[in-house]
């Protein structure tokens, strides 16, 4: 096995990645998320590709779409009182790490693990490699935004605190 940190989502293999993402949340989809890496919708506003991508030999086995962030703009989860928090205290909140879709409030997958693998196994690596990208890189936090029920189950076993937060449809 193989971790592996990817800035460039067109790096990896189109019909890797949406087996990965399933069919059922267009916002996962490679195409999607090229399209915001290409017409320049990430760098300029704050959002740094760093995709925990696991492989065996390979074959690409499980996936997190993951973006350093050095602002809170674009994931319209508003977290200004944590960073006023911080500043207040003399600590820098910039960088953190956001798990999530750009600009997208939509609830999905965030753990992503091929359908022949084990769930639980695989995501849970992805966890643990975020966590340890988190601590050997100095971020303030490390987030993951509108996780669907397993993986907000995964992340609460996993020992992250929980948000809760309110949205109208």
């Amino acid at each position: 096995m193989r971790i592996d940190i990817i800035e460039k989502l067109s790096s990896i293999a189109l019909p890797a990645w949406n087996l990965l993402a399933g069919n059922d949340n267009p916002f996962l989809q490679h195409q999607f998320l090229t399209a915001l890496e290409r017409n320049h919708c990430l760098e300029e506003y704050g959002w740094y590709p760093q995709h925990i991508c696991l492989f065996e030999d390979d074959k690409l086995i499980a996936a997190m779409p993951m973006y350093i962030k050095d602002n809170s703009y674009g994931e319209l989860v508003f977290d200004w009182s944590w960073a006023d928090a911080y500043h207040r205290h003399g600590l820098p909140y910039y960088p953190k790490l956001v798990t999530a879709i750009p600009y997208t409030p939509a609830t999905g997958p965030r753990l992503l693990v091929h359908p022949d693998y084990d769930y639980t196994t695989h995501a849970s690596q992805l966890v643990q490699a975020a966590v340890e990208y988190a601590q050997n890189h100095s971020m303030s936090s490390l987030h993951w935004l509108f996780t669907d029920p397993r993986d907000t189950e995964l992340l609460k076993q996993s020992g992250m605190m929980l948000r809760l937060g309110c949205q109208f449809h």
